[in-house]
């Protein structure tokens, strides 16, 4: 295996037990979340009937705040390759993640208690619409450049492994990002059964809080190393 080469070891250390932590916080909650049913928008008869919507989307976002602060980190840390590639998908998955924690928190705490109010009130639809079309402004936003930055880590841990992960763990990696990007593409062309792969960015998020513990304890051996220097 290649030498690993830390800019700042604290700081990649810091990273990866960060990602350890935002992984299960997004991944569970996923497990749990309705199915979407065609285009971005969400739908208030989904809303109203999923009691634990507001629940889901409150860890999601919190989940997704820990993983933008891993990835600034990971960028500071400036490894394990120091590659100008490398560099730009931690800079793009902290932006995405923070971008599409907004999605969340609009789920949480805005479309849920809007669709519950639009069953009794229909003067509440256009602003039930106006939020909704904010929403998926963020989500264009963040979601390609979360998927995006995960999608060139996956890529070169699996070709250039640098953090003792086995191979099958790295191609299972990559594969389970580019199925997770199946979501967002088959509402953006109206593929259902892309759509259904929702459930991709379980693994995907498992894999990340994986791939965060393999970084922490790879940044400690080098810290470890340094001191005894």
């Amino acid at each position: 295996m290649p030498d690993v080469a830390f800019r700042d070891p604290a700081a990649a250390r810091a990273g990866g037990l960060s990602l350890l932590i935002a992984g299960p916080l997004v991944a569970f909650p996923l497990l749990v979340h309705p199915l979407p049913s065609g285009g971005f928008e969400e739908d208030p008869g989904v809303l109203a009937s999923t009691p634990l919507w507001g629940a889901i989307h409150v860890l999601i976002a919190v989940g997704l705040v820990w993983g933008s602060v891993g990835s600034l980190l990971l960028l500071v840390g400036g490894g394990p390759r120091g590659r100008a590639l490398e560099r730009w998908a931690w800079a793009a998955g902290a932006i995405g993640m923070l971008l599409f924690a907004g999605v969340a928190l609009l789920n949480a705490w805005v479309m849920h208690d809007l669709a519950a109010r639009l069953a009794s009130d229909p003067d509440v639809e256009p602003v039930f619409a106006a939020f909704n079309g904010l929403l998926v402004g963020f989500g264009w936003l963040g979601n390609p450049l979360l998927l995006a930055g995960l999608t060139v880590v996956a890529g070169l841990e699996l070709v250039d492994p640098r953090l003792g992960m086995p191979g099958w763990a790295r191609t299972a990696g990559l594969v389970v990002v580019v199925l997770s990007w199946g979501r967002g593409i088959g509402s953006a062309i109206g593929v259902p059964a892309l759509e259904a792969l929702l459930p991709a960015n379980v693994p995907a998020f498992l894999w990340l809080a994986w791939l965060g513990w393999a970084t922490a304890r790879k940044a400690g051996a080098v810290m470890a190393t340094a001191s005894e220097t």
